[in-house]
């Protein structure tokens, strides 16, 4: 009977040979797969005692594409996201574990052997199945898998339409920090994991909004308005200022900043929606692409004035214009003078822009906190008128003497003083100047005809004169 123990003792021995390759059990070739593994074996929890070395194998099998098929869902900003072990190549590492199964009760004499058995039978050998994975690659299915939530930080904004505001709340921007998610996710696959799938936050970077809503909730009164009309303009120089106009229209500018005209407006191109108008230029008056922008930016100007804002840089025109009083233009030249205000309140304010029934529309809108009973005017004097000088001559060839026309009409220059005038009560303060512009004098430019008649026309003019007179003698 003892025999029979000892040599089914030794066939357990010889039997437990099988090892972990590549994620699979593969077996010796000396393996009997019928005989059982040593009562009170775990692996990883499970319970190998009593199975077969085929059964045994199975078991781990399962347990190995259990784990290998689990997944990490990553939480970013409340969204999941979900990608699989087998993604960053997770598998079974090349361990010893089932050699080292093999090897109880394998030393030593055979009572030793024995013993060593029955210890396990009695206290359970536990043995741990450790798994890997490529670290690059996990921190690349982290980055891929993360990016389409990543966004960047958006400040809030504000419209205007139908005389209502309508606000749309800001963004906090969000960066899913790659290195410090894949350190956590390689934390939780430590360690302690017990092979389930693994459910954690990712870690993210976030950026504040630079403006928010609460700054636009500010924006409720109208600081300052003006219109100028444009009925009498051309077809092409109507749709530069509605152009122009909607190109500074719902701009906000924040407390602080500077607004520049020729920012919004430029380049004078036709693809930027422009045509050919007529346009001043050295003393001038000429087709220019974008002629009739200075109607807008001289209508802004005035809404300015009346908001109170502080003007940066304003330039009068080289002649004077007739949509605003003298003093109250602002001429602007790609590349060149520009209007630009700045900011110097306390809330943001924001820019309506918009043509109708042969009218250009500024209006600024803020937080109101001048005085109830304080009011303002502007009022323009002026303080020289200079006359044109003497008649600009282009001869034309190609006309007869005394042919003339006339190109440009003569306008008288000016020198004006442009104020504000500050009352409270309806009792006048105090009076502020605001500029003193200078207009130049134009003369009036006239074309004549230099063309002498030959003497080829005056012989046809005698030789018709002639036929004439032969012609009336015959009747």
């Amino acid at each position: 009977m003892m025999k029979k123990a000892w040599k089914g003792i030794l066939g357990l021995l010889m039997a437990m040979t099988f090892t972990v390759s590549a994620g699979r059990m593969v077996y010796a070739e000396t393996v009997d797969e019928n005989h059982e593994v040593p009562d009170g074996v775990t692996v990883n929890g499970m319970e190998l005692g009593g199975l077969t070395v085929k059964a045994a194998e199975d078991k781990l099998q399962k347990y190995m594409d259990e784990v290998c098929g689990g997944s990490v869902t990553l939480t970013v900003s409340g969204e999941d996201v979900t990608f699989a072990y087998k993604d960053f190549d997770m598998h079974a590492a090349d361990s010893t574990v089932v050699q080292d199964i093999c090897q109880i009760g394998t030393k030593g004499n055979l009572i030793r052997r024995y013993k060593e058995l029955s210890d396990v039978k009695n206290n359970k050998a536990e043995f741990t199945l450790k798994f890997e994975y490529d670290h690059n690659k996990l921190k690349k299915v982290i980055s891929e898998k993360t990016e389409p939530y990543n966004k960047e930080a958006e400040n809030a904004s504000l419209v205007r339409h139908s005389g209502e505001f309508i606000i749309t709340d800001d963004v906090t921007g969000v960066k899913v920090d790659t290195d410090a998610t894949t350190a956590e996710v390689e934390k939780v696959l430590g360690d302690g994991w017990d092979g389930s799938s693994q459910k954690l936050d990712a870690v993210v970077e976030e950026t504040k909004a630079a403006h928010t809503s609460d700054e636009l909730k500010q924006v409720t009164d109208l600081l300052g308005g003006y219109s100028t009309d444009y009925s009498s303009s051309s077809s092409n120089r109507i749709a530069n200022i509605a152009n122009g106009a909607s190109l500074v229209d719902e701009t906000v500018i924040y407390p602080g900043d500077t607004f520049s005209f020729l920012n919004h407006v430029t380049p004078f191109t036709a693809a930027n929606g422009y045509y050919q108008a007529t346009g001043y230029s050295g003393g001038r008056i000429v087709p220019s692409t974008g002629g009739g922008i200075c109607q807008v930016s001289s209508t802004m100007y005035n809404a300015v004035l009346r908001a109170e804002l502080e003007v940066v840089e304003r330039s009068n025109h080289g002649l004077t214009v007739g949509y605003v009083p003298l003093g109250a233009d602002a001429t602007v030249a790609e590349g060149g003078v520009d209007f630009r205000f700045r900011n110097n309140l306390d809330a943001p304010v924001y820019i309506e822009a918009y043509t109708y029934g042969g009218q250009i529309y500024v209006n600024i809108y803020g937080h109101e906190t001048r005085a109830s009973n304080r009011s303002i005017e502007f009022t323009s004097v002026t303080d020289k008128t200079i006359k044109p000088g003497d008649d600009v001559i282009t001869k034309d060839d190609t006309q007869p003497e005394g042919w003339q026309e006339v190109t440009q009409s003569a306008h008288d220059g000016y020198v004006a003083s442009f104020y504000k005038k500050i009352y409270v009560d309806g009792s006048l303060q105090d009076t502020v100047w605001i500029n003193t512009s200078y207009y130049s004098a134009s003369p009036r430019y006239i074309t004549v005809g230099t063309k002498k008649e030959s003497s080829d026309d005056n012989s046809d003019q005698k030789e018709e004169a002639d036929n004439t007179s032969g012609d009336k003698k015959n009747e």
